[in-house]
């Protein structure tokens, strides 16, 4: 049977581009792409398969009509051998295949899968293309792109009777598990190839066959853990392992292993500790301690074991080792305490790694100390964090939880907030910096240090002439005007200052302007009548809910309104009007479960930053129900991290949210044993 592989690009012109969609609306964009990257030009290909890349798929959770239409086109190209970027469009098809087999079937397109089907044949054929990164890419598409499991597992078994290349092999393997996995009656002949793999196959290929083993079984990967870990550790894993993984280094494949046993702190601490360890080559050591920012993000069990590994890799003569155990060091902060010498002894040293460009290990040193509060980190510490912007930024950045760890540092203004005891020390340099950033209008830095100043309160009252100024500045102004509020009413000489941003200023702005006049020594009638106008509109702002809060009982007025947002909004509103009811009017039989409902999923391990709030909140209420102290207490037992980000921020938020719920208990406990 001959197949239609490749519809004359002409027919492109019979299917209605125009009424069909793709993530960036209208698809008719989509022939002109599908043109180019048939055309001779590799180049103009290269760049138009990422752009329909982009608009058929960009980051996934729907298959839209653009891509039903597109897919024949797509598989026709893939099966020319004269189409430069036939693999390209081959993944660009695994992915959409593998989004329509995740996501709900109201975001799949109706026609798909019948497309997807109809082209079935096209998929199997290049199965025994002569290139074997296509026959690689082909047995990830059916691997991936769902269909009948035993034709599936039929074809990709026939395939490892024939396939010579050893990258190929491999991925077939990894394909059979993934495959068998879906149907477990379906996978006897792939069980038993894989158990005669593991003895008798060359080392590179013991991992993969535990890996398809990992799809039938998850707890495999851990029994067959010291067999991973013989061939990982041995000197010619790196080239070994290389050859074999096509398109994996050895930092690649210790990730996608890690991943397998991530589920399982023990075996993955075991895992980390034995390849991050000498004798192990020094891209698998440092491979592993990447891994270890993985494991320490989600887990708290293995810090004890991991700290003194981390302690010698601070010796390792290899610069990213260093750097990667630098800065899970400070990551730890608190935990890392004992390693504070270790710390010291590294800041002015310069190694650098490829994960992230322009941090040294000294640099991560220095983080790590004040994250200690050890006082070694105090000299020329403002102007060093000035002067490495592009490391510690001027602005906040967060990634999202999930299994793999970002190892970036935080801004300058989240490295000295918490430093607020050493304020005396620090404020000459953040003043002489403040004067430099007006001088060459770097207003990113003056943001950053007003946070600062916010933070730390009245201990910031010094700066006072050197904030004002920024009153004067329409990107920051508001932030200026909240430190100023903080600081308290030591700050009523900046009065006349503040009053004159209200020239330009919004309805909103007003609000902040009126509020922290009130707040350094003004009269509280303008706050009050501006952020309780505000409480009237659909959408209130958190911001204006809790500063209503602040004004106490002379916002009693608005206790109804702030009643019904407790009752009927989410939970950032809920928890912002239930602290502003409680401040306003002291009921407690309203706020109490409405803080605790928002709660509540702490128990379960589950963490959103709203939580943080709601527990400090009570603690100075100092009422807690029995079933909310089960629920705290079910929580700090988890051994997982109690965090709602990703990066560093994941340790910083497990060990506030801790801290706070120990103290509530605490003053809980105090509370119901008095008289």
């Amino acid at each position: 049977m001959t197949l239609d592989r490749r519809p004359p690009l002409d027919a492109l012109d019979t299917v209605p581009w125009a009424e069909l969609k793709h993530n960036y609306g209208s698809a008719a964009d989509v022939p002109a792409l599908l043109r180019t990257i048939a055309g001779p030009n590799a180049g103009e290909a290269l760049e138009a398969c990422d752009d329909l890349g982009n608009l058929l798929h960009h980051q996934g959770g729907w298959v839209c009509s653009a891509a039903t239409a597109a897919l024949p086109f797509l598989l026709a190209l893939a099966a020319d051998p004269t189409v430069s970027q036939r693999v390209g469009l081959v993944e660009l098809a695994t992915w959409l295949a593998e989004t329509a087999t995740t996501a709900q079937p109201r975001f799949v397109d109706d026609g798909w899968p019948a497309a997807w089907e109809q082209r079935r044949p096209v998929v199997l054929s290049l199965l025994a293309d002569s290139d074997p990164a296509m026959r690689r890419a082909a047995i990830d598409l059916l691997a991936r792109g769902g269909g009948p499991i035993r034709a599936n597992l039929s074809c990709l078994l026939e395939r490892w009777q024939h396939e010579e290349d050893r990258p190929t092999r491999l991925e077939l393997l990894l394909a059979l598990g993934a495959v068998a996995g879906q149907s477990k009656p379906d996978a006897q002949d792939v069980q038993t190839l894989l158990d005669d793999l593991l003895t008798d196959a060359q080392p590179s290929f013991r991992p993969a066959a535990v890996h398809a083993w990992g799809s039938l079984d998850p707890t495999a990967p851990a029994r067959n853990l010291d067999l991973m870990l013989d061939v990982l550790t041995s000197p010619s894993a790196p080239a070994e392992l290389e050859s074999a993984w096509a398109g994996h280094n050895v930092g690649q494949v210790i990730a996608r292993t890690y991943k397998l046993l991530a589920h399982d702190p023990a075996s993955a601490t075991e895992f980390v500790s034995r390849l991050a360890a000498p004798p192990a080559d020094a891209d698998v050591r440092r491979a592993a301690l990447a891994q270890a920012g993985s494991l320490l993000s989600q887990w708290r069990s293995p810090t004890p074991s991991l700290l003194p590994l981390l302690a010698q890799s601070l010796e390792d003569p290899h610069p990213e080792v260093r750097l990667e155990a630098a800065h899970l060091l400070a990551a730890l902060g608190r935990d890392a305490a004992p390693n504070a010498d270790e710390l010291a002894a590294r800041l002015n040293d310069t190694g650098t790694g490829t994960r992230r460009s322009g941090t040294t290990v000294g640099d991560n040193a220095l983080w790590g100390l004040t994250r200690l509060h050890d006082p070694r980190c105090l000299p020329g510490l403002v102007e060093r964090l000035y002067a490495t912007q592009k490391v510690f930024a001027t602005h906040g950045s967060g990634y999202p939880r999930d299994s793999f760890y970002y190892p970036t540092l935080p801004g300058i203004h989240e490295v000295l907030i918490p430093l607020r005891e050493y304020a005396d020390v620090l404020l000459p340099s953040i003043r002489e910096l403040m004067k430099h950033a007006v001088a060459v209008d770097d207003w990113e830095a003056n943001r950053a240090f007003a946070q600062v100043l916010e933070a730390w309160g009245e201990a910031a009252l010094p700066a006072l002439p050197d904030l004002i100024p920024l009153l004067a500045d329409q990107r920051i102004w508001q932030a200026a005007a909240t430190a100023l509020a903080a600081i308290g009413p030591g700050a009523a000489d900046a009065t006349s200052a503040l009053q004159r941003c209200t020239e330009h200023a919004t309805p909103n702005e007003q609000q902040t302007v009126a509020w922290a006049a009130w707040r350094i020594g003004g009269d509280p009638q303008p706050a009050l009548e501006l952020l309780g106008g505000a409480m009237t509109d659909d959408t209130v702002f958190h911001d204006t809910i809790r500063r209503l809060g602040e004004l106490g009982p002379l916002a009693a007025p608005y206790a109804d309104r702030l009643r019904h947002l407790v009752a009927n909004s989410s939970s950032w509103t809920q928890a912002e009007a239930a602290i502003a009811l409680w401040s306003v009017t002291g009921d407690t039989e309203t706020t109490v479960p409405a803080l605790e409902g928002i709660l509540r999923p702490l128990a379960d391990g589950r963490y959103l930053t709203v939580m943080l709030r709601a527990v400090r909140h009570l603690t100075r209420i100092g009422k807690l129900t029995t079933t909310a102290e089960a629920a705290l207490r079910q929580a700090l037992v988890f051994d997982g991290r109690l965090a709602s980000s990703g990066s560093w921020r994941t340790f910083a938020e497990d060990k506030d949210i801790r801290e706070a719920i120990r103290e509530l208990l605490a003053t809980a406990r105090t509370n119901t044993a008095r008289p």
